[in-house]
């Protein structure tokens, strides 16, 4: 079963996973000096969920959020 069949078949599990992915996201963006990863692979840990799940209105602002608080550190 792919990634999108068990995201449309489990619906309200999906979205808690992406609420609880994008809670680690925003706390381990918040402490850059803590970050063991590059900014690099936390945008395409990002992205990766923004193109696996349908996100909430909700869930997409957030994500664009952390986007952005990426880019800021890469300037």
């Amino acid at each position: 079963m792919s990634i999108h069949q068990t995201e449309r078949a489990c619906g309200g599990l999906a979205l808690h996973l992406v609420d609880a992915d994008l809670d680690h996201l925003e706390r381990v963006i918040s402490r850059p000096a803590n970050r063991m990863l590059t900014a690099q692979y936390w945008r395409r840990r990002v992205l990766s969920m923004q193109h696996q799940f349908e996100l909430t209105h909700e869930q997409g602002a957030r994500a664009e959020a952390i986007l952005q608080r990426l880019d800021d550190c890469a300037a």
